[in-house]
């Protein structure tokens, strides 16, 4: 009985209290980001320096077989190919720790040197890793079914990630997690991220109107489309935090 009568409570309050309105939800975000914007960057930085270094590697490499040219040999060839692939994932490893380097300073209350922070990410990389694999995974085993049932647990894993590093929950137990934060909420979280989508699409869509001014792949192009990538970059954070705010919200309500 006694716990038929928590139960009880526990839904009739999860019926009362409401997620942050989206309005607000995406204008604490843009707040919460503009105030810490430099220490995302200087957080984000580091993987695109670590990067620098696999890139240099390939364009060494990609000189030599250009100078080589037509008598560049088989095995330079093969090495040049090998070093390209290997490069081209250690990019990518870069890259991911910069960006989850993101969470770790979101989860220290943005506090922490950015080099120190960066190198903590390497032991959260090969399970984040692990688990979008799986999350996409199952969403793709969704979809295969019909694409509603793939949009809807893409809605119900979205907060797995969040789940990982503010609970330290890895892979099933993070996934389980989250659809168990989302039941009950999925309309809302839904509605909350169509919005997301729609001012992050009206603003790629706004700041993409240039490049239709240029000549494609000609010189200012590509000049406008690294801009959009800076932007993308500086902006990134925003679409981290509201969705963090969101996964605040239902542990809140789901305690």
């Amino acid at each position: 009985m006694e716990e038929e009568k928590k139960i009880k409570e526990k839904k009739i309050k999860e019926k009362k209290e409401k997620l942050t309105p989206t309005l607000t939800l995406f204008e604490s975000s843009v707040s919460l980001w503009w105030k810490n914007l430099i220490k995302f960057i200087l957080v984000g930085i580091w993987g695109f320096v670590y990067a620098l270094i696999p890139l240099a590697i390939i364009s060494l490499f990609v000189i030599i077989v250009a100078w080589q040219g037509d008598n560049a040999s088989l095995p330079l060839e093969i090495v040049s190919l090998v070093v390209f692939l290997v490069g081209f994932l250690a990019i990518i490893y870069f890259m991911i720790r910069g960006y989850i380097g993101l969470f770790l300073l979101v989860k220290k209350n943005y506090e922490g040197k950015p080099l120190e922070i960066f190198k903590e990410t390497g032991d959260s990389i090969v399970p984040y890793i692990g688990l979008t694999v799986l999350t996409s995974v199952f969403i793709l085993l969704w979809a295969l079914l019909l694409i509603i049932p793939g949009i809807i647990y893409s809605i119900f894993y979205s907060l797995a990630v969040y789940v990982f590093f503010f609970e330290d929950k890895r892979g099933m137990a993070a996934i389980r997690r989250s659809i168990e934060l989302v039941k009950g909420y999925w309309w809302p979280v839904f509605g909350r991220y169509c919005f997301l989508m729609l001012v992050m699409w009206v603003f790629g869509l706004t700041i993409s109107i240039p490049l239709s001014m240029f000549s494609e792949q000609g010189i200012y192009w590509h000049l406008w489309n690294g801009i959009i990538q800076l932007f993308n970059f500086l902006i990134g954070p925003i679409a981290l935090l509201y969705s963090y705010q969101i996964y605040k919200d239902l542990v809140k309500i789901k305690k």
